[in-house]
């Protein structure tokens, strides 16, 4: 990669961060956002907070261990949380970076082909935006507004292209000229996982993103902010998206655009930006911490890389 095509890829999420904060500060009372939070909304959403960090990381592992049960080295729950809490900074900075991280250690502690690990990180990519989609389309049937109809259509559309593609993967007909795209080693785990495994699998992801749905309605609810269900899991669904996009850090900036937008219908803005960046805020200190925690996955790694390279150069 070019110095430039680097520079570009670590800089443009921080400029878009920014630009999107300037945005909103310039448009919308700071002061009056901050004050908002008060000791009520701490009490309400703080213990949320813990709840949904231990329960996604719970998550999180279980899916891992059931994918990489069969590794050569074996990858148990706790060892799965441990690699995937040592990889929420990276990619808190940059979803592709922590998904890369992630990969890594999969590999070294599960004594598997990187590709295959990546293999397993993208089927987890792919179940939990098509659950995410699902359940915008489920919460357009329960809409009290008309305006998000438009989201949701899309939300529909981009559901069923992606089943295409998931089915495409997975399908023993000859596809023609395109049979090179669904042999490559990357996507081996989706065209190889046992339809039980992905049940197995996606019913986690299921309740990965319930909660999250589950985390949005306790904010809701700490900032007083009275949105009917549908509404609430079709903009969530839409905020999650945004906030996804590998274009602003961890979503910050970007994500709180897209939730004073989509949710003006039902609270003030300095009430919606207030809602948003605490919970941006909570979820960054508490995955950063964690990923502090668990920092030394990685420095272990990287040691026993090095003794591993210096062994077969003495060799």
């Amino acid at each position: 990669m070019s110095n430039a095509r680097r520079w570009l890829r670590f800089s443009v999420p921080v400029l878009v961060t920014v630009g999107a904060l300037v945005f909103l500060f310039a448009t919308i009372d700071f002061g009056e956002a901050v004050a908002r939070v008060d000791s009520r909304v701490a009490l309400l959403l703080l213990p949320t907070i813990l709840i949904y960090g231990v329960g996604s990381l719970v998550l999180e592992a279980l899916s891992l261990n059931r994918l990489f049960r069969g590794a050569a080295r074996g990858l148990d729950v706790w060892t799965c949380a441990r690699i995937k809490a040592a990889s929420y900074p990276l990619s808190l900075l940059h979803y592709a970076i922590g998904a890369a991280g992630l990969s890594f250690l999969l590999r070294r502690r599960g004594g598997m082909a990187l590709s295959e690990a990546a293999g397993a990180v993208l089927l987890i990519a792919f179940l939990d935006l098509g659950l995410l989609l699902v359940l915008t389309a489920v919460g357009a049937g329960l809409l009290a507004t008309r305006a998000p109809v438009v989201r949701a259509g899309l939300a529909v559309g981009m559901a069923v292209g992606l089943t295409v593609g998931f089915a495409f993967l997975r399908t023993r007909l000859p596809v023609g000229p395109l049979e090179w795209v669904r042999e490559l080693e990357i996507f081996r785990t989706v065209r190889e996982a046992s339809t039980a495994m992905l049940w197995q699998v996606g019913a986690l992801r299921l309740l990965f993103v319930m909660l999250f749905m589950a985390l949005g309605v306790a904010a809701m609810a700490a900032f007083g902010i009275p949105v009917p269900l549908g509404d609430l899991v079709v903009n969530m669904a839409a905020v999650a998206l945004v906030a996804a996009l590998p274009i602003a850090i961890a979503g910050l900036g970007t994500g709180q655009v897209a939730f004073v937008y989509l949710f003006r219908h039902w609270s003030d803005p300095e009430t919606l930006l207030a809602c948003s960046l605490t919970l941006s805020a909570a979820l960054l200190v508490m995955r950063v911490g964690l990923g502090i925690a668990f920092a030394r996955e990685y420095a272990r790694e990287a040691m026993v890389a090095v003794r591993e390279a210096e062994a077969e150069a003495e060799a």
